[in-house]
């Protein structure tokens, strides 16, 4: 149900790498304090961009691609934000290694869920 963007291999056209994004929402209440104080409490629900998937082949890891990926698919989010509002773009890791790879780029845990999430405002400096 969202596109799928994908890094292949020049000649072969193998698949290295792919990530989806979609529209989603967090219920206010699990926005860290600091960051909620500046949200509008009329709302139960803020919108944000879901990373749903992001993988790499495993014969493709550890070549620096899932930051590769990573980045495309933050500065994609950030311009669909200009015109669709969102929030932030919230992940899913799978496993504990997955939460430390979003974790180095600065994704921070969602209270009383698995979830994480990377505030709009910081991709304004990354991408201006």
């Amino acid at each position: 149900l969202s596109p799928c963007f994908l890094i292949k291999e020049p000649e072969t056209d193998i698949i290295k790498g792919y990530y989806t994004l979609s529209n989603h929402s967090i219920p206010l209440d699990l926005v860290p304090g600091e960051l909620r104080k500046k949200l509008p409490r009329s709302y139960k629900a803020i919108p944000t961009t879901l990373l749903g998937r992001l993988a790499i082949d495993n014969q493709f890891r550890g070549q620096g691609i899932g930051k590769l990926i990573l980045i495309d698919a933050l500065k994609r989010s950030y311009e669909l934000s200009k015109t669709i509002g969102s929030f932030a773009v919230i992940v899913d890791p799978i496993d504990r290694d997955a939460e430390k790879f979003y974790e180095k780029y600065g994704f921070i845990k969602l209270p009383d869920s698995g979830k994480m999430f990377l505030p709009m405002k910081t991709f304004v400096q990354l991408f201006q």
